[in-house]
């Protein structure tokens, strides 16, 4: 009996008399999205996401949802591969080093049509790529809806089911009509062209609410109103995929997910380990198979499950070689052991070298971090949003203000282990690590994630077990400055293949 025959007999069994088709797969993934500046989750802005909003009503939310690692391109990474980062080496822009297949992989070998728009790097056999520039950032509202419908429809003349992955570039920085969406050539280029959308609803600093995390000041609240104006872009995007899907009629045999990639560019979210840098929104739509309009308010799940749990949807068996589990059985109400905790971990900045190696177990009411780096004489300096008028304002602010000076000395320097209850202290600011009655706690949550890298067969194992130890610390520092170095002379490679393939392609359309 051959795969494909095994394939369509799970099918079978598990879609029922009604639809013998295996589901189609539209994966809308949102940039630097924050878990609540989606209605859904509690926004506090009015109006953020109707469109998100809807979606999440006619389907199944998770409160406590989280990615591993709040950078974009190895987060995307681990919902594909359902592997960890440093299984797959993908701590930044580098080629995925495979462990096995992929979700992409297993999905293309049982016939899946499969389109990657606007994040696609050289990963995967993708049938349709469209790549940043052509899709203006993913800033160009019209430019996704009629590519996505173009796609299902060639799908649909190929007799093939498909599987879509449409990455939103928003609200990625620079962040909707800002000074530096201004000062970027490229988007003045797509603004010229007409390509770059305008929200359906624009906010003004005094609409915003400041999160707990950042000091209230005009500077923030200025780009506050950016970034929600962002938002709303991205939700115009979920709605008019939404619209081409239900359009082309395929909308009730496609599972829709919805997720961000990592929390908000902002100091203390994104390329940290706060709840505020790993926590998403993650909604799954699948009319009759997935119920509605309804959330899991307990259980927390990973988005390295995504890929196990998509492959049981579609009726195929989870390879033992992914790191992630599946949470089909929580969609239908039923109990998993072991979904109290999550783990989550960050490397460097993009392109350096300077290390900055955080690893976190993420529980409902706790965080713990544990920052091998600090040495009271290292400086932070995250590349995402240094400069910003953000953090500027923040150290404006610091020169006067004694409580913004303590949270920009604490974001440069750090301390070697946080601790923090998040129900009572929910964005950070009172570490409780060397309080007595936590003593036991820490130990435990040590212990959690020494675990955890013994099963993923982590580098920082060894120190993880002696974590004070400064020559295991000196190690391991050695080892990833190592790894980062490997990974920028893998991207320049990269870079340099891109460059090579896309001059060959222009010479061969100027001959034609």
């Amino acid at each position: 009996m051959t795969a494909a025959v095994v394939y369509m007999a799970a099918v079978l069994l598990n879609a029922g008399a009604a639809d013998l088709r295996p589901p189609n797969i539209l994966l809308i993934t949102a940039d630097d999205l924050h878990w609540d500046s989606v209605g859904a989750y509690g926004c506090p802005v009015a109006g953020t996401t109707p469109n998100i909003d809807r979606l999440a009503a006619e389907g199944f939310r998770f409160n406590y949802a989280y990615v591993p690692i709040s950078l974009c391109t190895p987060s995307r990474q681990v919902m594909l591969s359902g592997n960890h980062s440093h299984q797959t080496q993908t701590r930044e822009f580098t080629e995925l080093e495979r462990v096995g297949p992929a979700l992409p992989d297993l999905l293309k070998a049982q016939g899946y049509y499969l389109a990657n728009l606007n994040k696609q790097q050289d990963y995967y056999g993708w049938d349709t790529a469209i790549t940043e520039d052509q899709s203006a950032f993913g800033r160009d509202v019209p430019f996704f809806k009629k590519a996505v419908g173009e796609i299902i429809a060639t799908a649909k003349r190929n007799d093939q089911p498909w599987f879509i992955m449409a990455n939103s570039n928003d609200p990625h920085r620079p962040f909707y009509d800002s000074a530096a969406e201004s000062d970027s050539p490229k988007i003045r280029a797509f603004r010229d062209q007409g390509r770059l959308s305008r929200a359906s609803r624009e906010y003004r600093p005094e609409e915003v609410v400041v999160p707990g995390f950042l000091p209230d000041l005009p500077e923030v609240r200025g780009e506050l109103a950016e970034y929600y104006s962002s938002v709303r872009r991205c939700d115009d995007t979920v709605g008019a995929l939404l619209s081409v899907l239900e359009a082309s009629g395929q909308a009730a045999r496609t599972i829709v997910v919805f997720v961000s990639d990592n929390g908000i560019s902002m100091p203390f979210a994104k390329m940290n380990c706060y709840q505020a840098s790993l926590r998403v929104p993650f909604i799954l739509r699948w009319p009759g198979k997935i119920p509605a309009n309804v959330h899991d308010p307990l259980n927390m799940v990973g988005t390295i499950d995504l890929a196990p749990t998509l492959l049981e949807l579609a009726g195929m068996p989870v390879p033992g070689h992914m790191a992630g589990r599946s949470f089909v059985p929580l969609l239908h109400g039923q109990a998993q052991t072991n979904r109290d905790f999550v783990v989550g971990y960050y490397y460097n900045n993009l392109r350096q070298t300077k290390m900055y190696p955080e690893f976190t177990i993420q529980m409902r009411d706790w965080v713990y971090i544990y920052n091998p780096w600090v040495d009271g004489k290292i400086e932070v300096h995250n590349s995402d949003y240094t400069g910003s008028p953000t953090l500027l304002a923040m150290w404006k602010a610091a020169e006067t203000v004694p409580s913004v000076r303590a949270r920009v000395d604490f974001h440069k320097y750090r301390v070697m282990e946080e601790l923090y209850d998040v129900r009572q202290d929910p964005y950070a600011y009172v570490n409780v690590v060397a309080a007595p009655e936590n003593a036991e706690r820490v130990k435990a949550m040590r212990q959690l994630l020494l675990t955890w890298m013994q099963e993923t067969k982590h580098p920082a194992a060894r120190l993880m077990a002696d974590p004070f130890d400064k020559e295991l610390i000196a190690e391991y520092m050695a080892l990833e400055k190592a790894n980062a170095i490997k990974q920028i002379e893998e991207v320049e490679r990269l870079i340099k293949e891109h460059r090579g393939r896309s001059q060959t392609s222009g010479e061969a359309a100027s001959k034609k």
